[in-house]
């Protein structure tokens, strides 16, 4: 008998990561895609065709008897920035959550660690540092995502009073390797800003973390993390400014010191995205949302995880080289 490790969202950012990681510990994978992404998953991996809204397709992926150990985790979800949404966000984040923890239940796995964001995490007012919560509610966040993760980390400690051993982590920015199919929007800004797109900074700034931290984080979790509690897996609070710095300073040029006045490009956004969405075949990068999250207090602890799991998260200089160059062992 052997261990098998359930994943979804195994195309995206993090979970390409975590394929890769498993791979290396020569781990027994299973992964759940859509019809459209089964060509995408490379490597000794059992592909199971499923939607995370449709509990009906999911029972090949819960196939697991005769396996010593089974762990979920459950990375699939759509993050946005966008200030009207795709119709499939909540279902997808909040509906497939509860399908996963229900079918989680139901087979009786042995472990699962749900993937939410800081965004699910009501935000403290200036200087103080978030932290961990206990309890989660849409109402208490900005924004339709923020308000999706929040709902499905409720119904995760719903399914842990339930029995389901069932963790919580929350990344905060992902930028580092792995985003092979380039959705992430905070490394499509990294890539811009490394060939000369953006040539200046904005105001504000936001705490990134790099990929191959997270999964670390993730399986650390899985080992270490107890049933109902929450780990903000968070790396480097980092000015715009200086992140555009840091990766010109990679690419061999100059500093730059000209910051774009908030009210400017606040007043401009909206027309950037409008104008995105009619003429370009990319999500825009600059939107209200994403102008406005600069603008909030997003400075996170790790410190639990850290105590707690062994977490310890790289430098943002060196989780933009994993950016840029995507190698992610």
């Amino acid at each position: 008998m052997s261990k098998l490790y359930l994943l979804t969202g195994a195309t995206g950012h993090l979970g390409t990561v975590l394929v890769s990681k498993l791979l290396e510990r020569k781990e027994k994978i299973r992964v759940l895609v859509l019809p459209s992404e089964k060509d995408l998953i490379k490597g000794d991996v059992e592909i199971c065709i499923g939607n995370v809204t449709d509990r009906d397709s999911l029972k090949d992926f819960f196939q697991i008897a005769g396996y010593s150990s089974v762990t979920l985790i459950h990375c699939a979800g759509i993050v946005s920035i966008a200030s009207y949404p795709s119709k499939a966000l909540w279902p997808v984040n909040v509906n497939g959550t509860a399908n996963m923890m229900q079918m989680a239940l139901e087979n009786h796995v042995d472990r699962v660690i749900y993937v939410s964001s800081v965004h699910a995490i009501p935000e403290k007012p200036y200087p103080e540092i978030t932290t961990e919560v206990d309890y989660f509610n849409p109402e208490e966040v900005e924004g339709l995502y923020a308000k999706s993760k929040a709902e499905g980390g409720r119904i995760a400690l719903e399914y842990s009073r339930k029995g389901l051993n069932v963790s919580i982590v929350h990344p905060s920015g992902m930028i580092g390797p792995g985003d092979l199919y380039k959705k992430n929007h905070a490394i499509t800004s990294i890539r811009a800003m490394a060939s000369g797109l953006i040539p200046c900074g904005l105001t504000g700034g936001y705490d990134f973390v790099d990929s191959r931290d997270v999964a670390d984080g993730i399986l650390a979790c899985e080992e270490f993390g107890e049933r109902g509690e929450a780990y903000i897996l968070s790396g480097e609070y980092v000015s715009i400014k200086d992140l555009l710095n840091i990766t010109r300073r990679i690419k061999g040029k100059g500093p730059v010191n000209f910051v774009l006045p908030r009210g400017f490009i606040e007043g401009i956004a909206p027309l950037i995205e409008k104008v995105c969405n009619l003429f370009g075949n990319f999500a825009p990068i600059i939107t209200p949302y994403s102008i406005g999250t600069l603008q909030t207090n997003v400075r996170f602890s790790h410190q639990k995880a850290t105590d707690t799991l062994g977490y310890n998260p790289r430098g943002i200089e060196e989780a933009v080289k994993g950016s840029l160059d995507q190698k992610i062992i």
